[in-house]
């Protein structure tokens, strides 16, 4: 071996020890800096690889009746979701959950490449379905594909069905938040506090099955108990849809009251498809609609004309067919206005309880101009209209009642008849239940109680009542409207064995200018659609036992197909108030008050002409 060759071998050592050395004190370096100088560091990095933070949502609150059975609740709802940042193979994943899963929204031909985007995201959550079914959860689960985790998340549900007072209940978006009806009112108290937990996942990014580390913990939203009453709601809406189907109309609504508290024990709101089915609103009709209520606000009129004193049901008037009424405008020009009743008849003498129980106009509008502007005006302030009622349930409309300095001489006419004012159905049962709760209204009520998490209930503080009119004139009121149904236009709403009181109405639908007829003068009829057909909304209005009443109603049925006179309230309202009315009595074993005998008298005041054979005056 030559002197060269040593050397070179000696090099090459010396050179590897150095190597040797620098790779020694390096990896010593780092075993300090690891143990030592940075552990903190590098423990927290790699807590952060393994553990993460997820948000626990707390259970949103429970919906009941007043008998306590559950109407909405909240249950587990599987949802599927990625971690972008722990998932390999994109492409291929996103074709994987594209055959399992159907995407709301999503053309089938697009589903993977809509879920591929979810996977090239930057963040560290992206959903892929919300509100997965059980099937579909289960299976993505079974192809244990890494970085793809289901999870679940409280899902509203309807205990009753979904259809069961869907306007009153509301609904919420995906997100479990309430976006109408009670859901929306009550949004903070049935909402729950989201809490925090902390899980450790393992490489493939499943969840490792340790105890769960509670950070913040969820809290139960608090539940609602209404007044609504399940069963009467349930038979309400099954009665008023056959109703609806019947008379081949647009829709109807059904409020049940009770006139001594103000709780709503039901409140119906229903519509016909273009198909024919007859389904619940999303939006509560009984409180967002606002229409001419037509002769049931004459049990207002004359409830007024007789808590001033100006008469009583046997008060006689001579009453003709034809009323005109004649005035100077602003411009100085005359106008005139004729209001005519149902059928012409010479000028006879009526009794109000005769005028009432016929419906007639004319009778009406005479006893109204002795009242007068002024009182009829404040009489219906303190009945509730146009005015909000209390409620205060979401997009509630609070009816039209024009300021009394903006009515002119014909309006004291249109008004007392039940036209030229706009009210709610919840406005009109209301001024019903004050007639039947001795003269003293009291605001509508649809929330009882609030149960919070703890089990403390709180119950809601309602408006305070008021007096409208005496309990003598409520008295004689319902005894005028008990005379409606046994020997008038409501003689179809009557029940075997009870006295019932109430009055009917049928109003012509008014119509936007856009979507008014177009007369040859080229003025518009609001009263007539573009093709000049005569549109109505039929109302009846009331409550029973006439003498000692537990119960106040409203039923409309809402366009009626103008079938020969069928669409008057006397024949297509009528017959369903009457039977609801008897069902709620035998549900609430409600026995039949003896009811006081009628006069020979009041019999006499009865001989009024009947201005309603088939139809009532409009």
């Amino acid at each position: 071996m030559t002197q060269t060759t040593v050397y070179s071998e000696d090099k090459r050592r010396h050179f590897l020890l150095v190597i040797l050395g620098f790779c020694t004190l390096f990896i010593s370096w780092r075993l300090i800096d690891l143990s030592i100088l940075n552990n903190t560091k590098y423990e927290e990095r790699g807590v952060n690889q393994r553990v993460i933070e997820r948000e626990i949502k707390g259970e949103r609150g429970s919906i009941l009746d007043r008998n306590g059975y559950e109407l909405a609740i909240s249950f587990p709802q599987p949802y599927i979701y990625i971690d972008p940042q722990l998932t390999e193979n994109g492409v291929e994943k996103s074709q994987i959950l594209a055959n399992y899963l159907d995407l709301p929204g999503v053309d089938e031909m697009q589903e993977a490449k809509t879920i591929l985007t979810k996977f090239n995201s930057p963040t560290r959550f992206e959903y892929i379905v919300r509100q997965a079914s059980l099937e579909s959860a289960e299976a993505i689960l079974n192809l244990n594909l890494g970085g793809v985790y289901v999870d679940y998340e409280p899902r509203r549900f309807h205990v009753a069905g979904d259809q069961l007072a869907r306007g009153v209940l509301g609904g919420v978006t995906v997100d479990n938040l309430g976006s109408s009806g009670l859901e929306l009112q009550y949004e903070q108290e049935l909402m729950g506090t989201t809490g925090i937990q902390r899980v450790e996942l393992s490489a493939d990014g499943s969840t490792i099955p340790t105890e769960a580390e509670t950070i913040r913990k969820a809290v139960h939203g608090s539940d609602l108990i209404l007044t609504i009453d399940r069963a009467l709601q349930s038979q309400v809406e099954l009665e008023l849809s056959k109703t609806i189907q019947e008379a081949q109309a647009k829709g109807g609504i059904v409020i049940i009251q009770k006139p001594s508290t103000g709780e709503i024990l039901a409140m119906a709101s229903m519509v016909a498809t273009e198909t024919g089915e007859v389904v619940s609103t999303s939006h509560n009709q009984a409180v967002t609609l606002s229409y001419e209520p037509a002769s049931v606000l004459k049990a207002m009129t004359f409830a007024s004309v007789i808590n001033e004193g100006l008469g009583i049901g046997s008060s006689k008037k001579d009453i003709p067919d034809t009323v005109i009424l004649e005035w100077e405008n602003n411009e100085g020009k005359t106008e005139t206005e004729v209001w005519r009743d149902e059928y012409e008849y010479e000028t006879q003498e009526m009794t109000i309880e005769g005028i009432l129980t016929h419906s007639s106009n004319t009778g009406t509008i005479i006893w109204a101009q002795e009242l007068g502007q002024q009182k009829l005006y404040d009489y219906l302030r303190k009945f509730g209209f146009g005015e909000a009622s209390g409620l205060e349930f979401p997009y509630e409309s609070q009816g039209i009642l024009h300021d009394l300095n903006n009515w002119d001489p014909s309006n004291l006419n249109t008004i007392a008849l039940g036209h030229g004012i706009s009210v709610t159905p919840l406005q009109l049962v209301s001024a019903y239940s004050a007639i039947a709760n001795d003269g003293i209204f009291v605001a509508p009520r649809l929330v009882s109680h609030i149960v919070d998490p703890s089990g403390n209930m709180e119950r809601l503080a309602s408006t305070p009542s008021r007096e409208v009119i005496s309990a003598s004139t409520a008295h004689q009121v319902a005894d005028l409207l008990t005379s409606v149904v046994d020997n008038g236009t409501g003689e179809r709403a009557s029940v075997n064995g009870y006295k019932i009181a109430a009055k009917t109405g049928t109003s012509w639908k008014y119509f936007s200018p856009e979507n008014s007829y177009e007369m040859p003068n080229g003025q518009l009829d609001p009263y007539l659609d573009k093709n000049g057909q005569r549109h109505y909304t039929s109302t009846v209005t009331g409550f029973f036992p006439a003498q000692k009443p537990e119960l106040s109603m409203i039923v409309i049925i809402d366009d009626p197909a103008p079938i020969e006179e069928k669409f008057y309230a006397s024949h297509v309202v009528a017959p369903l108030f009457g039977d609801i009315a008897a069902w709620s009595l035998r549900h609430y074993q409600i026995s039949p008050f003896k009811e006081v005998q009628l006069s020979d008298n009041n019999q006499q005041a009865l001989n009024g002409p009947n201005l309603e054979e088939g139809g009532e005056s409009e």
